[in-house]
């Protein structure tokens, strides 16, 4: 069975999933060309000669005396068409390659790369592969059975743990996509059969056959003309399979990218409330942030969506240990003497404090948990802060720069991943290491901000870099980011909030909302559970009767 040539797939790859995309990720699966820019140029380049012939006419090329210089034209071209083939290689496309959503947790981003390795197998696969549909059936099957086995490595039949209306709404997800995609992006698509799929993989032998014929005749009528056939051998030849070879790849990448994404979806639990809840959350226009306020109604049920109530708000929970400067950096961050909050050291409950970014038009709450000392946190304080976490999109885990005793806060960082580990389906806050009292490091005597932690030279700069790095060192496998500041109660001394801590903060945004959204969503198809099963048993009863009376009166 004759192979594919190779499409350079291997770049194709070199994007990770786990590449977070917001409301133009849902665009970027509806839209979709089958031909990329670069394969519709060679197609052009291949029929320019045969448009020139058109436009020139063959009886006033007959009656001006230049067949012979235009007849040298085809060669000519399909040499430019190879050259341009050869220097314009493939280039990975987004519109192909697997996607990543904001949402995902760890256990989805290890399930996207079981997608991938499907992809992977493009290169091996052989045109009457690409066009057979039960081959599709039998990857969509078999990389079903993979993700479901991601999810629930111990079950005997993972499949079967998967709820009914979750498989429905995968296949109508699924569906929907890939038909609008034919219906768009197709030309001639209303009128294309099963067979004429079927046949492109037969299209160059085709080709082959008409054009060996022509060159045949043209051969006989000119015996100068086999060396005009040679060059159009190893040119033509090689670029329509290349052209045959994208095309066919590329529709088997995206029918997996496009199943791989909704199977991920389905064995995460998201489509158990149905494809109009999930749709609401995660498919609203931009500027909502993936949010929808109102419960989204279900034409085809009557019944109401899961609801998702959250607008669009973050949450960042403020943790560190006694007199690390949580209360002082609130202080700094929200920047008004009439919205100070306590600076005790034992803050006795979780306080909340408004803050506002220039240019985020959502409400920013912070949340300020008790201190804990070195030994770690008392079981009220672990009660505290645990409540915190839990409703926290982000974290901002404040440190005493000059202190460098960490292990409290990296129980307390163990603590978060072991929460997130029991509760799979949500997805972490992203964390963000604040390193305050930087002024105190050595020199000490030695306070002339701005520093430049990052290329500078001084003792003061050498030594922030090396509190970076230590923190680094102790807590990178937990946190996002580290960031030094000064927050002293002395106006004139504060440096770093606004330079180095809110564009750090702004960068996680988009992920701390992602986490919020799922978490609100989770919520909201956990809620009225009792309710929902009562409407249903009352829906299903009355339909029954309707029927049976249906029924009756047939009879009747």
């Amino acid at each position: 069975m004759a192979r594919i040539p190779v499409v350079n797939c291997d770049t194709l790859f070199k994007i990770t999933f786990a590449k977070p995309v917001g409301p133009l990720e849902s665009r970027q699966r509806k839209s979709f060309r089958f031909l990329t820019t670069r394969s519709a140029v060679l197609v052009v380049l291949l029929a320019l000669p045969v448009v020139v012939y058109a436009i020139v006419g063959s009886v006033a090329v007959w009656q001006i005396g230049w067949m012979g210089w235009l007849w040298w034209l085809i060669p000519a071209v399909w040499l430019l068409t190879w050259l341009v083939a050869w220097l314009w290689p493939v280039r990975p496309s987004p519109e192909t390659l697997p996607p990543g959503s904001g949402h995902w947790t760890p256990r989805d981003a290890g399930a996207a790369e079981i997608v991938q390795r499907y992809q992977k197998q493009v290169d091996s696969l052989s045109p009457a592969e690409l066009t057979d549909l039960h081959f599709y059936l039998s990857q969509a099957q078999s990389l079903a059975r993979d993700v479901s086995r991601h999810y629930r490595p111990d079950a005997p039949d993972p499949v079967t743990s998967l709820t009914v209306p979750e498989v429905i709404a995968a296949f109508r997800l699924v569906a929907d996509d890939l038909e609008k995609l034919v219906l768009e992006s197709v030309p001639g698509s209303r009128l294309m059969t099963i067979g004429h799929w079927q046949a492109l993989a037969q299209a160059p032998k085709w080709i082959r056959h008409i054009t060996n014929t022509v060159w045949a005749g043209a051969i006989l009528l000119n015996p100068l003309n086999i060396a005009r056939y040679g060059s159009s051998r190893a040119t033509t030849d090689r670029v329509a399979a290349g052209v045959q070879s994208e095309l066919l790849a590329t529709v088997y990448l995206r029918f997996v990218r496009q199943v791989g994404f909704y199977l991920i979806e389905m064995n995460s639990g998201r489509l158990r409330g149905g494809a109009d809840a999930w749709r609401a959350t995660f498919e609203s226009e931009p500027g909502q942030n993936g949010l929808s306020g109102d419960a989204v109604t279900d034409e085809t049920r009557g019944e109401k969506a899961a609801p998702t109530s959250v607008d669009g708000s973050v949450e960042i929970a403020l943790v560190g240990q006694t007199s690390a400067g949580k209360s002082s950096l609130i202080n700094a961050l929200v920047g008004r003497s009439d919205a100070r909050v306590d600076v005790l050291p034992a803050t006795r409950a979780i306080q909340r404090c408004q803050l506002s970014l220039e240019g985020q038009p959502h409400t920013i709450t912070l949340l300020d948990t008790p201190g804990y000392g070195q030994a770690g946190a008392t079981a009220a304080q672990a009660e505290l802060i645990e409540s915190a976490l839990e409703q926290a999109d982000a974290v901002l885990l404040v440190l005493d720069a000059h202190a460098p005793a960490r292990d409290a806060d990296k129980a307390t960082l163990q603590r978060v991943r072991d929460h997130y580990r029991a509760n799979p389906r949500l997805k972490p806050p992203p964390i963000i290491a604040v390193l305050t009292h930087i002024d105190l490091l050595s020199p000490v005597m030695q306070w002339t901000p701005p520093y430049d932690w990052r290329e500078g030279t001084s003792p003061k700069e050498i030594s922030i870099a090396g509190a970076i790095g230590y923190t680094h060192e102790i807590l990178g496998e937990f946190v996002a980011d580290v960031v030094p500041v000064c927050t002293s109660d002395d106006e004139q001394r504060q440096w770093g909030v606004v330079s180095n801590l809110v564009p750090a903060l702004v960068a996680q945004l988009d992920q701390a909302r992602s986490v919020s959204v799922l978490s609100a969503f989770e919520r909201a198809l956990g809620r009225h559970r009792i309710k929902t099963l009562l409407q249903q048993a009352t829906s299903s009863g009355r339909k029954m009767v309707l029927a049976w009376l249906q029924e009756r009166a047939g009879r009747s």
